[in-house]
């Protein structure tokens, strides 16, 4: 609040409580304390405590603000209640935790949240549900398919549909990251062609040449001993 808000509420409360003492220098005292906090909010919790007591102070007025924040925050989101949900992807974390403390603050401030359509919740993430029990389902989900690689999930890191590829965590200290260019094997999926080079007949093939080896090897070093 303004220097000039503070002194309509310093002479609001004066009108509270007739027996509490004010001078000149209580309007700029409580600007110090109370600067931070909206007149409305203030006038607010000021009546609220005046209704217990016969004084009120600065550290009441904040003490009910901050009860009456607190009760709003965290009645914002739940069963029933009409909740946004935060204008984020979740998977960028620290950009839905912004999100979501910027919620909490305009519920705590009493700012209304406005309902989202499911269809929008929901929008993106179709694939995420399973199959949807709907006829025009699939040609649905084929409209927002991406084309390219992007279009089917990655057999390499197992990256969902629209989603960019990821590498794990390397030994020369570099963490999980998003690759600009999708890994190669998800190129060929998309193209209609084996994950891998070799056919899933050859992929056999080598496997049992090389367990064959290794019973082999294995053979011969008993007979050694």
């Amino acid at each position: 609040m303004t220097p000039d808000e503070t002194v309509v509420l310093a002479r609001y409360v004066r009108a509270l409580c007739p027996q509490q003492k004010f001078d000149e220098y209580t309007p700029d005292a409580w600007h110090d304390v109370l600067g931070n906090y909206p007149l409305t909010e203030a006038r607010t919790a000021a009546a609220t405590v005046a209704r217990q007591q016969p004084f009120v102070s600065p550290s009441e007025i904040i003490t009910e603000i901050r009860r009456r924040r607190g009760n709003n925050a965290s009645d914002f989101q739940g069963p029933g209640l009409p909740a946004a949900v935060p204008d984020a992807d979740p998977d960028d974390v620290p950009a839905y935790l912004a999100a979501l403390r910027e919620q909490r603050t305009s519920a705590a401030d009493g700012i209304e949240l406005k309902r989202r359509p499911v269809a929008e919740l929901i929008s993106g993430v179709v694939d995420s549900f399973g199959k949807i029990p709907n006829s025009d389902t699939p040609a649905k989900v084929a409209r927002v398919r991406r084309p390219g690689p992007l279009g089917v999930q990655c057999p390499t890191c197992r990256a969902a549909i629209g989603r960019p590829c990821r590498v794990e965590a390397t030994s020369d200290n570099r963490g999980p990251r998003e690759l600009r260019n999708p890994h190669t094997a998800r190129g060929r999926v998309a193209r209609g062609e084996h994950a891998s080079l070799e056919s899933p007949a050859e992929i056999e093939r080598r496997r049992a040449a090389s367990l064959a080896r290794l019973e082999q090897m294995a053979a011969n070093e008993r007979a050694r001993s």
